[in-house]
């Protein structure tokens, strides 16, 4: 086995079994949608011929014998029922373990499985389970029409819509190492330019066993010319000629001419989904790692270029005003490049709940309507890596807290399917994903009693505290409200998880909810750890950075317009009452002078605006967020520092932990 081909084996596997397990979602819905079908059957066909390609012939079976099932099946042979699909939910669950095992120890063995066994259920599942038809209708075993006449059908179908037929003849190098891997990737740059492979000498199964010497024919339909066709299959590697022929059939004539319009009209939209699959897959995987430093790099150049614009104002330097206008243009535009690289649909995370919905649902004989908004939202690749526990704690506690069962849905008058939606949307920036149900709620009670019994609280202080302080005890470790401990719940971990990642991340996390009505559960990422735009101010001559993202304005204030209201100073402003911060204060710093006028920032922080009074605002500017390190992590009141242009430091204010 070559290890270059390895990883893009791992690569392209995890992607069909994601595609394996949204077809048979879909399946599940509706046991006869014949598009999931055929989608389930190419992937295992696929993912079969490139495990055996790749030697890993355990894995090779176990497709072969679901794709047999899914044979039967798409061949109205068989009908698919509940029981098939719990078994081939399982065997893709068995696929994910040999590949897991494949990264983690080079083999697809999995010794706590016995994959024969496995595999020979779903010959047993199909075995004696054949549609019965009315014997005056039922049609014979075997096709009255020859392959080649079932084939010249296909083609004329196929040229109606628009397609060209060819017969193509591939000739391998001389002495061409992997020639199943060689085809396969023939046959995948087919598929991917919409193109169908109808028949093929020698058959899939001996090209995939490779016995073939170095021709392979074959005949397919295409939207191709074939000069583009050919240098499509000549850039594949260790491939010496293509011969490619016309294939013209007589009764691709015969279709109405009133019916070719509307079969155009129908191609037109079958190429634009083709045209965006193919842009799709002109994709190139990188190392995280390289992104990191590119990161970096482009970090140290916007510090750079602050340090040059500092020198140059200090100066008083004019004649270069033009070529660092240009530097700047051009470094932002560099920047925002290199930022849209590290953005991700955050989709990469939200394809794997379904499934796990499905299956816990299951387990807690639970009805969930289960509903994902928002996939196409883009967050930073660094955070795919790191959120994706953190949602399935949250989601856990959907279903297995939230929601009720059926019965004591139907007691409260409410349907007796709970629904849970998993939602990501962008706010300023900020990636903001929600999971909210509409169960049981939070009962309030319970966790204050919970509270006292572990003397985080007495009675007298419960009574005052406002809903969200109370339900952040539901964040503390070992923390529950169950009395019984299952196998999903009641130790206590999971949200303390959640809150722990997300402050790792920079981010913050907020629950609300109604007693029976549901709870909703809120993360707030930023959308980047890396360089943001932020005000600089200044305080004592110390210099702190307020993220733009977090600013509502800003203006002077008088004395005269600031008033105390239940010990808290506040000011009417726009018709709001908004609560005025002194930041030296908060910062501890000593502060001789009292201005009449102060310096105002008014941040948000996600409904509630407060300002800031600082000694002079700097301006905005462009700064690389460097971390605080382990030490500091206690420090709530700051998210990182910056390097200036001067080469000072500037602390990063935490907007959210100020106030």
């Amino acid at each position: 086995m070559n290890e270059q081909y390895l990883s893009v084996f791992i690569d392209e596997s995890k992607e069909y079994i994601q595609t394996l397990n949204d077809s048979l979602l879909k399946l599940e819905k509706d046991y006869e949608d014949s598009e999931a079908i055929n989608e389930t059957f190419r992937a295992l066909h696929t993912l079969k011929g490139m495990s055996g390609t790749m030697g890993f012939e355990s894995m090779s079976k176990l497709c072969h014998k679901m794709e047999q099932l899914l044979d039967r099946i798409r061949s109205k042979k068989i009908k698919l029922d509940s029981t098939m699909l719990d078994r081939l939910f399982a065997g893709v669950d068995i696929l994910e373990k040999m590949i897991d095992s494949i990264v983690r120890k080079g083999t697809d063995q999995l010794p706590e499985v016995d994959v024969n066994e496995f595999a020979q259920g779903f010959e047993v599942l199909s075995a004696g389970k054949e549609i019965k038809e009315n014997t005056s209708e039922q049609k014979p075993t075997q096709s009255v029409v020859s392959i080649s006449e079932s084939i010249e059908k296909v083609i004329a179908e196929a040229v109606n819509e628009g397609y060209n037929a060819y017969q193509m003849t591939i000739t391998l190098s001389e002495g061409t190492q992997f020639k199943a891997v060689r085809m396969y990737m023939v046959f995948k740059a087919i598929e991917d330019h919409g193109g169908q492979i109808l028949s093929s000498n020698p058959a899939v199964e001996d090209i995939e066993q490779e016995k073939f010497d170095r021709d392979v024919q074959l005949i397919l339909v295409i939207k191709e010319d074939k000069e583009s066709l050919r240098n499509m299959i000549m850039s594949i590697s260790e491939i010496e000629r293509v011969t490619i022929q016309d294939i013209v059939h007589a009764e691709a004539q015969k279709k109405p001419a009133e019916k070719i319009e509307e079969v155009e009209k129908k191609q037109e939209a079958k190429v634009e989904s083709t045209k965006e699959r193919r842009r799709i897959t002109q994709t190139v995987r990188v190392d995280i790692d390289k992104l990191d430093n590119l990161m970096n790099l482009m970090g140290e150049l916007v510090i750079s270029r602050s340090r040059i614009a500092d020198t140059l104002r200090k100066y008083s330097i004019k004649e270069v005003d033009e070529s660092l206008s240009n530097l700047n243009r051009i470094s932002l535009d560099l920047q925002n490049v290199v930022m849209k690289i590290r953005m991700v649909p955050i989709a990469f995370v939200f394809n794997r709940f379904p499934r796990m919905v499905r299956d816990l649902a299951k387990q807690l004989n639970k009805e969930i309507n289960f509903i994902v908004e928002g996939e196409d939202t883009e967050l930073d690749r660094t955070f795919v890596e790191d959120i994706g526990e953190p949602l399935l704690h949250m989601l856990r506690n959907a279903i297995d807290h939230g929601i009720e069962s059926k019965e004591e849905r139907l007691a409260k008058g409410k349907p007796p399917v709970g629904t849970v939606v998993l939602s990501a949307r962008h706010e300023g920036n900020n990636v903001v994903i929600e999971v909210r149900d509409d169960g049981r709620g939070i009962d309030r009670s319970a966790v204050i009693k919970k509270a006292i019994e572990k003397g985080l609280i007495t009675e007298a202080q419960a009574e005052a505290l406002p809903d969200e302080k109370v339900y952040e005890f539901l964040f503390m470790p070992g923390f529950s409200t169950k009395t019984e401990t299952t196998e999903l719940s009641g130790r206590g971990v999971g949200l303390d998880v959640v809150k722990n990642v997300v402050e790792s991340l920079n981010g913050t996390v907020s629950i609300e909810s109604v007693k029976n009505k549901g709870t909703a559960i809120t993360v707030r990422l930023p959308l980047t750890l890396a360089i943001i735009q932020a005000l600089l101010v200044k305080i004592n001559n110390f210099v702190y950075a307020i993220p733009i993202a977090n600013i509502d304005s800003t203006l002077s204030i008088t004395k005269d317009q600031i008033q105390k209201i239940q010990d808290r100073q506040v000011s009417v402003i726009r018709g709001e009452i908004i609560p005025i911060v002194r930041l030296w204060d908060i910062l501890e710093l000593p502060h001789q002078s009292e201005d009449s006028i102060y310096n105002t920032v008014i941040v948000r922080v996600g409904n509630r605006k407060y300002g800031l009074a600082v000694d002079t605002l700097i301006g905005q500017e462009d700064i690389v967020i460097k971390s605080l390190g382990k030490i500091f992590s206690d420090v709530r009141i700051f998210s990182g520092g910056a390097i200036l242009g001067d080469g000072s430091i500037a602390l990063i204010l935490d907007v959210a932990n100020v106030a």
